[in-house]
């Protein structure tokens, strides 16, 4: 680390490009010869290599772009985008090439390359980098100018490519660190014409719903994209395809059923129930999770039992899907759950034909679910109780069971046709436990 040359600094120069340099400029070839992966990594990272000598001369790293993405925690490229006009001009690798949102020289307005235009290896932190030539062994061909792509030329379209990109490889939607590695230039390139081709968005679409088997609705696949679209922050011409993705018609795959595991909070958005409900399927087996403890938002929940199950209905046309009768749901206090779980348990008929949700893909003959409804009414009649006599069994005023409801550490009941509330026996219990009453319920 006692190198003899030490050459200063260049304006806006990065950490790993100047330890290059100066590894370069002392006849070193090359770099693993002083440096290890992990110093190397902690360099391109803008950490401590915790060698003193070698951290007294990387110069300090400053913020690269003030744009944040809900994708990573940092916003720092862990790979090379180079400008080769600027490498074989200037000879050192400008800071703002870590930036992930520029993806444009500033100077020769042209494309940064993160991949060889000749061979497609993707380009290394190596000292060949700084020569202006691929660093892939292989090739190490010079590095040609490449022109601007123009739909990406400010940080928020890429942002919004990013967003796309993510999609395409397949990333997971846990948050990471630093921008995945396998989102290349290339790959940012075609997610831009996705978002401003429309008939690339259709494409990019009809392939997305080729993976959903034949039994699942198609949002199980699209909620990823509906939570991209939600976060775009730029106006593109493929924003109406992508709205309106459920419109369309698209080839279905006859692949069977596989694991579906999301977090239980991504997963009720999936089912159309609350997180609470989630419990309660899971309770019914129609849900399984990988944890032993109570279940949190961020548990994963394996959700393909539920459709495992629907699958088994066959459609029948006399049947009305559930969307129809939304508002009558509502009515009688009726959810997703109720539905699956009394058609579990024999209580209701149903069929089944995959849609957009299962709001529109569960039917049911509606003069049977009238009937259903009305008994579900009877059964919470019969579960709970009024506030009034809550009061009297537990002896806690009204006022102060409407505090409790109001502040959310009570669960109310409403029941169609009773504008007031009534509460659970078991939370009956509970509190006339907390009140030290001995309370003997006839139910």
């Amino acid at each position: 680390m006692r190198f003899p040359i030490k050459p200063s600094y260049y304006e806006a120069e990065s950490g790993i490009g100047y330890v290059l340099r100066l590894l370069k400029r002392n006849g070193i070839q090359s770099e693993s010869r002083v440096l290890n992966k992990a110093m190397l990594t902690s360099i391109i990272k803008g950490r401590s290599t915790k060698n003193g000598l070698l951290d007294h001369l990387i110069p300090i790293t400053r913020t690269l772009s003030s744009l944040k993405i809900k994708c990573w925690t940092h916003a720092r490229l862990l790979t090379p985008q180079v400008c080769p006009d600027c490498v074989n001009q200037y000879g050192y690798f400008r800071a703002q090439w870590q930036n992930p949102f520029l993806r444009h020289c500033i100077i020769h307005e042209c494309a940064l390359l993160s991949e060889c235009p000749h061979c497609n290896s993707p380009l290394q932190f190596t000292i060949n980098l700084l020569n202006g030539r691929c660093t892939s062994p292989l090739c190490g061909l010079r590095l040609t100018h490449m022109p601007l792509n123009s739909q990406l030329k400010s940080p928020e379209q890429v942002h919004d490519a990013y967003l796309i990109a993510k999609v395409i490889v397949d990333d997971s939607n846990t948050r990471t660190s630093f921008p995945p590695k396998e989102i290349t230039s290339t790959l940012l390139n075609r997610a831009a014409d996705i978002l401003n081709n429309p008939d690339s968005a259709r494409v990019f679409l009809s392939e997305r719903a080729k993976r959903v088997p034949t039994d699942l609705p198609l949002n199980i696949e699209f909620h990823k994209i509906e939570i991209i679209v939600q976060n775009l922050l730029c106006e593109w011409g493929s924003l109406s395809t992508l709205y309106e993705m459920y419109n369309s018609e698209y080839i279905r795959s006859k692949a069977p059923i596989t694991q579906l595991w999301f977090e239980a909070q991504t997963a009720s958005s999936i089912i159309g129930v609350t997180f609470k409900q989630i419990a309660l399927l899971v309770e019914v087996g129609l849900i399984r999770t990988d944890s032993k403890k109570a279940l949190r938002t961020d548990t994963r929940v394996e959700i393909s039992g539920v459709y495992t199950f629907l699958a088994e209905f066959s459609h029948n046309k006399d049947y009305v899907p559930l969307s129809e009768l939304r508002r009558f749901m509502a009515l009688h206090n009726i959810c997703i759950t109720d539905v699956l779980i009394a058609t579990k348990n024999k209580e209701l008929s149903i069929t089944y034909k995959p849609s957009l949700d299962l709001m529109h893909s569960i039917h049911v003959l509606p003069e049977a679910f009238d009937t259903f409804c009305k008994l579900h009414t009877q059964l919470i009649r019969d579960k709970t109780m009024s506030v009034a006599n809550v009061a009297e069994v537990t002896g806690i005023p009204k006022v102060e069971l409407m505090r409790l409801i109001n502040t959310g550490k009570l669960r109310p009941v409403y029941i169609h046709g009773n504008n007031s509330k009534r509460i659970l026996n078991c939370d009956t219990l509970k509190l006339a436990k907390t009140q030290n009453k001995q309370l003997s319920l006839d139910i």
